[in-house]
Parts: C-alpha cells; structure tokens; sequence
C-alpha cells in the first residue's frame, strides 16, 4: 500500500515529527506560492497544512483542495488567521506554535471529517468527536466529565473538595456588540489568565476546567494537600478580588477598555464531602450546582450596590462623555465626534452595564437626560463649527416629556443616532415625532445596522442620513467576502437614497483599506484615533494612520 502525503508550506519540526506519528505518512514540502498547484498535481496526498498567512494563498489552497476532495488545516498565528480559516471552512485549525500531539490529532480529525461515512468511517468521525468532547478547542481546557475522572481518587482519599464557580456575568453582552470571533479571543485570554493567576497562588494545585466545550463559565476543584486545610470564605474572596484585577488587566490589555469594561466575575463556592453511601458523580454535580446558585447570590447583591450606585451618580451628575471621532474615509478629516457616556464611578464605567442597571431600576428616562446633557455641553466647547455631534438616543426616549426639538441651541449640527435598545413598536407615530425633529434641523442615523433590530425595516421606516454599520459586520472584513457583499450592497442603497454609510469599529488596516474600496463614506475606529474626554484638549489636526 502506497504511503499518504501529507503537503505543507513548512519546515516547522513540529510539523515533521508529528507526521512522522502517524503511521504510513510521509511529508512533502513545497513553497507557499506552489503549494496550491502542488495539491492537484502530487499523486497520494491526503491532507494538506498551510502555515502562510497570504489571505489570498490559504484561499486559492482550500478551494483547489476541497475540489480534489482534500481535508485543510491551517496553523494560525493570530486572530486574524483563525477567522479566515473558519470563513473558508478548513477542516481544522490549530494556534502556532502548537505541540507535536496537537497537530498530529488534528490532521487525523481533518482526515476523518473529509472521509465518506462508511462504517468504518462513521466510527473514525464518531471517536475523533467524542475525543474533541473532553476538552475545549478554544481554551484547551479539559471538560467536566474529564475531570471528575481525573480528581476521583484525590477525593475519595482525602474525603473532601472545594469546587469554584467562575461565573463571567457579561461575555455574552461582548458576543451580542462585537461578535462571536471578539468573545472567542476574549476566552483565550481570560483562560490564559486565569491559568498564569493559579500558578502563582496557594491553589496552583487546583483543576480548571469548563463545563461543556465553547462554554464562558469555568469551573475549578480544590483537593487540599495532605495536612494543608481547604481554602475558607476569606482566602477565597481576597484571591477573587486578585483574579478579578488579573484577568481584568490582562484583557484591557489584549482587547482594550471598552471590552474591559464588560468584564466581571463573581465566584460561589461549595464544600463537598465525600460520602460512601452517594454516588461520586452526584455528589460533584450537587457541588457544581450549589456554587453556581452562590454565584448568581453574589451577582444580586452586587445588582443591588450598582443600582445605589446609580443614584449617586445622577445626584451628583456623575457621568463623563468619550467624543470618538468620525472621519471622512478619503481625506481622514474630521466629519464629527459620537459622544459616548460613561460613569464615574468603576462599576458604571461601560454605558451598557450603565444603562442595563437603569433600565432593572427604571431610571432610563433620569439617566438619558444626564447623558445628553453632558454630550451637547461639548458642542460649544469640543467642537469646531463645522463638526457634527453624534448623539445616542433610545426610540424609548422619545416618549419622556422632557426630551423635545428645543432641548437643543444648535439642532443644525445634531444627529440623533437611534440605538433601539428597545424595539420600535408603533412606526407612524414615531416617524412623526421624528417629523417634528426633522424641522427644526436635526438629522438621524441608524446606529448598529446588521444587528439586532437595526435591520432593513428601521433604515426603510426610519430613511436616515447616516447608516453605521455594527462592528460585528466590519470585524474581519478583509477577509469575509459576504461581509464585503453586504457593506457593498448598503454603500449603494445609501448613495440611491442620499445617505451616508458609517464603518464602526474599524481597527486595522486591512480593514480600513477595505471598507475605502468598498465606497464607504465616514469610518470610526481606534485605526485612525482614539476616543478623547470632554476634558482633554482637541487635536483639530487631519487625523493619519499611524502607521502613515
């Protein structure tokens, strides 16, 4: 029987001793630039691993691949590299650098992904999922059912454990702004982290682990060391209070202050006793289920201070504004500023969890108010006369009495962004108090077209001038041709109707190069400049790239 080729770009050892673990392999190495015409050409080849990061190589690899009907794993070097190997559909992927066992399991389960499902393949594909089941591909973090087999006879000799449950209470409002690739790189991190705090504490002899695969909660178990007492209240909330300010330094890091500003932890712990006449397994999930309910225990009680919270700062006028710059994509000039509230106070920082607190404790029409009135103080002293402020406004807004078409001296430059944290439920009515605002001067955009309701029926019923296209849509989209389809499609649409098109959260190069390309009017994103306070002095020159 003729020996399987497998057909990389790379010379990486790793990737050399890993085939040489499997049986009846042998490697055949090609440069980046051939390795597409070499995968038609070459007789016996079964997979393929691409480790160059040329969008335009890996793509024209997978394509002529799957046609000849073979599997794809790409070795990524970063976030970006993940991306473009999930969009184009490679069997698998891996972080480089990764160990020898890592890459050889992965060219098996790409191998057995691409196999027709005889029966003896079904049962390949059915061991290679229940394999991926006991750890997390994401984080690497082994699985529940993995780890009560792994600490089964820790417990029953030492006859007790403590069980951690790490509940991360707003990853999935980052998923819901950002998108599901932000929150996949956010676990990494916090993973990561949460591992490096371990080591350096009493509890480096702890299990980390996740519930299920692509779970945001984690999960570890403490055996005390013989002689050594379980950790007590105290020791654990003084190591959560150190591992909030851990991971949370790691990630403002990694991802910035915005996201930053979403991350928190709140901790429930149980104390399990081992117990003959119970079976082992019921007694950990018990376990599981008690810390988890003190967690969400701790996360109401906090619900409660960040409500008082609140209050204080609506007395006391407690919040700031971020006037995040909008540029013009063909001369990076300055078009005007989105003003973005945040509050004093750390636990009010983020305008969701603001926001998210007022609307439990019904204070949306008291807190909007304050957010306003601190955003349009900045027209007189942020702006230049020709700059437009970009003013978040909720459709529920609209029905407080106190927020009318003469709550402002200079409607003319006004552009009231419709946020719809709420849906809007009756579109005559609001398009007449729209109407009303309309002539007086102000103008309107739709903020985060692509998601949630800012769908085509609000920019159909609500006919902005400004259309601003959420980050999700814009993350990545050098690398995602149906992403460039739809912003390409909207670009249009705008130009038809006499709007403009707004590219949110444009953070690279590539990214701002593409939405340029694609005819897109106004970007903002940390690319091109960071967002400034109130009280900061304006740098009124042309905004450049850094990298210019």
């Amino acid at each position: 029987m003729s020996e399987s080729v497998l057909l990389t770009d790379s010379d990486q050892p790793s990737i050399v001793e890993a085939v040489a673990q499997l049986e009846g392999w042998r490697l055949e190495r090609v440069t980046s630039a051939e390795l597409s015409n070499a995968v038609a050409s070459r007789t016996g080849v079964r997979a393929v691993v691409v480790v160059s990061s040329d969008p335009t190589i890996l793509r024209a690899v997978v394509e002529r691949a799957h046609g000849c009907g073979i599997p794809v794993v790409v070795a990524c070097v970063d976030d970006t590299a993940r991306r473009r190997a999930v969009e184009l559909k490679a069997e698998e992927w891996y972080r480089s650098p990764a160990e020898v066992d890592e890459i050889a399991q992965r060219i098996r389960s790409a191998v057995a992904r691409s196999q027709p499902a005889t029966p003896s393949a079904a049962d390949r594909i059915e061991r290679v999922e229940y394999e991926q089941m006991l750890h997390d591909s994401l984080t690497g973090l082994p699985t529940l059912p993995v780890m009560i087999e792994r600490s089964r006879s820790l417990f029953k000799e030492r006859g007790e454990l403590v069980v951690l449950y790490l509940n991360f209470v707003r990853y999935s409002k980052i998923e819901e702004i950002y998108g599901w690739e932000i929150l996949d790189a956010v676990l990494e991190t916090t993973a990561a982290a949460v591992r490096e705090f371990l080591d350096d504490t009493a509890l480096s002899t702890s299990r980390l682990m996740v519930s299920f695969t692509n779970d945001d909660d984690f999960i570890f178990f403490q055996v005390p060391a013989a002689g050594v007492a379980a950790a007590s209240e105290n020791e654990i909330t003084d190591m959560v209070a150190r591992l909030q300010r851990h991971v949370g330094g790691r990630i403002e890091a990694q991802h910035g202050e915005d996201i930053a500003a979403l991350f928190d932890i709140y901790v429930g712990r149980a104390h399990v006793y081992y117990n003959p006449k119970i079976r082992l397994e019921r007694l950990i999930y018990r376990g599981i289920r008690e810390a988890a309910n003190a967690s969400r225990s701790i996360e109401e009680r906090e619900r409660g201070r960040r409500v008082a919270d609140l209050r204080s700062s609506l007395r006391d006028r407690g919040v700031y504004v971020d006037y995040h710059p909008i540029v013009v994509t063909d001369t990076r000039e300055i078009f005007g500023y989105e003003a973005l509230a945040r509050g004093v106070m750390r636990s009010l920082r983020s305008p969701e969890v603001m926001f998210d607190v007022a609307a439990e404790a019904d204070l949306i029409w008291e807190l909007s108010r304050l957010c306003r009135s601190r955003a349009i103080e900045g027209i007189e002293t942020r702006l230049r006369p020709n700059e437009l402020l970009f003013l978040n406004v909720d459709p529920h807004d609209f029905s407080d009495p106190a927020f009318n078409e003469n709550e402002v001296k200079y409607p003319e430059r006004v552009v009231i962004e419709i946020t719809e944290r709420t849906a809007i439920k009756d579109y005559p009515k609001f398009r007449e108090r729209l109407r009303i605002f309309r002539e007086r001067g102000f103008r309107f955009a739709v903020d985060d077209a692509g998601s949630g309701y800012a769908g085509l029926g609000s920019i159909a019923n609500l006919e902005p001038d400004f259309i601003k296209l959420d980050i999700s849509l814009i993350n990545g989209i050098d690398t995602n041709f149906i992403k460039q389809n739809l912003v390409e499609t909207m670009v249009k649409f705008a130009n038809d109707h006499g709007a403009k098109v707004i590219a949110e959260g444009v953070e690279r190069s590539e990214e701002f190069e593409t939405v340029k390309a694609l005819g897109v009017h106004l970007v903002q994103g940390f690319f091109l400049h960071r967002p400034s306070q109130m009280t900061l002095t304006p740098n009124r020159d042309v905004i450049k790239s850094p990298t210019a």
